[in-house]
């Protein structure tokens, strides 16, 4: 089954990349107890878990490949079969081999030993397009193929290393097209700075770098050539200018290329994307006269038919004439909207609309004691249209009740406390003060709105007595407070 598992990977990998060669299959009886123990250059993984083994290399005016140092790896035999000699060979579909060396003379490889390979391509006239499937170790005495090592000058599906003619310009390149950033639709302003660097190894100026034929992108001058001067289009030198899209002519065809497949969904969230070409001319130092460098270039523009999942929304604070909500930010959105309802799942109305940078608002001139339902979702507006978010969960909220008005009256040693009713409140607390000094004590709660009277129990004689109330509102079961009563004094006599 391993073996199965990384002939598959191996063929994909050169459907994946059409540059990659295919070498005739042999009979393979892989021995996996032969491995890689040390490498001196890059290595990658890729998603099946088969580790490759890349080159960075140049080509010379010759056309020779040529790699700075030799590459050197370690193979160990892990096993428990001895191979008394062995030979490691690298071909691609042409028979072209490249310069390999075993630092043993006798190239024997028994149970538990190593042996060093090096790599180089130095004295061997090869296709520029040069792509590496394999090492290839074979045990002499049966001729047959023991152990493949991916080994690879184009990385298949993963960073490419190699500097070579019409891909002699810098960066990141994945499967053959260089990522230049991303651009959302969503703002006024969109452009990205970009620079170029000239890696070529002989005298390769370039002439100019045009860019998206299609006219969806240009240079921030407006043009869509960018010449530079000598210094920046020399080997060694930068060009750095600013890359804007044309977001009224997007504008005009954006949903016709989305349906028409000019466009690519990466993935649900973040982007659609483009891809225009940039075109660079230069002198080739290998070739006679100038040759048209076609590089692909990918620039990501975030999806306007997806946001972000709904946000969360939750209390911050609240008075008896206001509530205070907040929610979590969501990426790449250009607002948010509020609704407010005093049902929890209908009758919602729009209340306020604020930017992306604010994610909190404050709800004023309420009724107090009310209970209220809030709901916020996100928007993004691209081009004349505006899309939005799922609502949030509703979130029950409100205000805190009334201040009460009260009345004393003595009736022997004791008092008899009386307040209006105050609207919304899920019930109240009497408080009885001794004195001018003492501390309020509370002396009853009320749990239900409607009790709107108290009387105390028998007071010392000859003291004075300070009474006040206050109400609450139970939200989510927890007791919100209003505002203290204003203090009544009582002297018994």
């Amino acid at each position: 089954m391993k073996l199965k598992r990384l002939m598959i990977v191996l063929l994909t990998a050169c459907l994946i990349i059409s540059q990659v060669s295919v070498v005739k299959a042999e009979e393979i009886t892989e021995d996996m107890n032969i491995s890689v123990t040390n490498y001196t250059g890059n290595k990658i993984k890729n998603k099946n878990v088969v580790t490759w083994y890349t080159l960075s290399a140049e080509r010379n005016k010759d056309n020779t490949i040529a790699v700075g140092q030799d590459k050197v790896f370690t193979i160990q035999n892990k096993g428990n079969t001895d191979y008394s000699s062995i030979s490691v060979e690298m071909q691609d579909k042409d028979g072209a081999k490249a310069d390999i060396k075993l630092s043993s003379s006798t190239a024997a490889l028994k149970s538990g030993e190593k042996i060093q390979v090096s790599v180089n391509f130095s004295s061997n006239k090869v296709d520029p397009k040069l792509n590496w499937t394999a090492i290839y170790i074979k045990d002499v005495t049966t001729g047959k193929i023991i152990r493949k090592i991916p080994f690879a000058y184009d990385t298949p599906g993963e960073y490419d290393e190699h500097y070579t003619y019409g891909n002699q310009w810098s960066g990141i390149w994945r499967y053959g097209y260089k990522m230049l950033g991303t651009m959302d639709l969503s703002k006024s302003k969109n452009e990205l700075t970009v620079s170029f660097k000239n890696l070529g190894n002989e005298s390769v100026p370039v002439k100019s770098i045009e860019l998206d034929p299609k006219g969806y992108f240009k240079f921030s001058d407006g043009t869509y050539k960018h010449t530079g001067s000598t210094a920046q289009n020399a080997v060694g030198g930068t060009n750095t200018f600013k890359i804007v899209l044309d977001t009224n002519r997007l504008k005009l065809n954006f949903f016709s290329l989305l349906n028409n497949g000019d466009y690519e969904a990466y993935n649900d969230d973040t982007v659609i994307r483009s891809i225009p070409e940039l075109v660079i001319n230069y002198e080739d130092g290998c070739l006679e006269g100038g040759k048209a460098s076609q590089l692909p270039v990918y620039i990501y523009i975030k999806n306007p038919l997806y946001l972000s999942s709904k946000t969360t929304v939750k209390h911050v604070s609240r008075t008896s004439s206001s509530a205070k909500i907040s929610w979590k930010s969501l990426k790449n959105v250009s607002g948010y909207r509020i609704y407010r309802s005093t049902k929890k799942n209908s009758g919602y109305k729009y209340l306020k609309q604020v930017s992306s940078k604010t994610t909190s608002y404050t709800n004023s001139k309420l009724k107090s004691g009310k209970t209220y339902y809030y709901r916020v979702r996100a928007f993004r507006n691209v081009f004349d249209k505006r899309y939005f978010s799922p609502y949030s969960t509703p979130l029950k909220s409100g205000t805190r009740p009334g201040k009460p008005k009260v009345t004393v009256k003595k009736s022997g040693r004791r008092l008899k406390i009386k307040y209006k009713k105050i609207s919304g409140a899920s019930g109240y607390r009497i408080y009885i003060r001794t004195g001018k000094k003492g501390k309020y004590k509370r002396v009853k709660q009320y749990t239900s709105g409607k009790k709107v009277s108290y009387t105390s129990k028998k007071l010392k004689r000859k003291k004075t007595y300070y009474v006040k109330v206050r109400a609450f509102k139970t939200i989510n079961g927890k007791k919100y407070f209003g505002s203290y009563s204003k203090a009544k004094k009582v002297k018994i006599r």
